[in-house]
């Protein structure tokens, strides 16, 4: 285990149609193996009890990172470490890339920063694919048919018979802001140099039975950041840090405590 100081805070970061209480299983998984570690773990825009995307501003991961910021239970000067998952693991290297200064480490599951492929990668093509049918149904104003689509792809089957009405309606009703999570990670046009200056060492993890859009981000991060780490779990899909977490969560474990010796 870690020596650490208990004043250390991971910030972390929730994935699409989910929300901070994503992390429970994680921060007890910590607590019991005897970490004294501090956790903020907020709502992302239009999810859980946080407000809805800033009226009038862009679809783009600064503005969700910039919510991020603003709402950390610390002083301004003040470091952290960042874990996350999917959506909220590409606005977490968003926060890296907006305060590098502050944040000593990132933990990530499948950041989903479509942005970062070129255009003829399979793995695009295939997130476009995805994106289109939740904005058709959207478009139709069928929220329901665009949270099963968005749910199925994931999961790489149709679960949508086997939940009840209200985990229908929990999963519908942030479409329309995971809609704009979908543009926001196609504008994520980093470079190879901006990338080039996340100097925190980075523990990447991958499902080893996940989406191809997920695993080609995965691959590409893990040549393009100087402090790389890329653990890959077996048999593992996209939803595993919410679905599989006993499998998940050591090796994030394993990540935020090498994160912490590094820093």
């Amino acid at each position: 285990m870690a020596e650490t100081s208990p004043s250390t805070t991971f910030v972390c970061l929730h994935s699409s149609a989910a929300s901070g209480k994503q992390w429970r299983r994680l921060i007890a998984d910590a607590t019991e193996a005897g970490e004294t570690w501090q956790w903020h773990a907020p709502d992302l825009y239009g999810h859980g009890s946080a407000a809805a995307w800033p009226a009038g501003r862009p679809n783009r991961l600064d503005v969700e990172a910039d919510g991020v910021l603003a709402g950390l239970p610390l002083l301004t000067d003040e470091p952290f470490h960042l874990v996350a998952h999917s959506y909220g693991a590409a606005t977490a290297l968003q926060v890296a890339l907006l305060q590098p200064q502050r944040v000593q480490s990132l933990t990530l599951y499948e950041p989903v920063a479509f942005g970062v492929l070129g255009d003829d990668v399979p793995g695009a093509r295939e997130a476009r694919q995805v994106a289109q049918a939740v904005v058709e149904a959207l478009d139709r104003g069928d929220l329901q048919d665009a949270a099963r689509g968005f749910v199925g792809y994931w999961q790489d089957r149709d679960i949508w018979p086997e939940l009840d009405d209200a985990q229908r309606q929990r999963l519908a009703e942030p479409m329309p802001t995971v809609r704009r999570h979908f543009e926001a990670l196609n504008a994520a046009r980093w470079t190879d140099a901006q990338l080039a200056t996340l100097q925190m060492p980075v523990q990447l993890v991958c499902g080893g039975a996940t989406r191809a859009s997920a695993r080609a981000v995965s691959q590409a991060l893990s040549v393009k950041l100087p402090r790389v780490q890329l653990a890959v779990v077996e048999g593992a899909a996209h939803l595993a840090p919410i679905g599989d977490p006993a499998r998940v969560n050591p090796l994030l474990l394993d990540g935020m405590r090498r994160g912490l010796n590094a820093a």
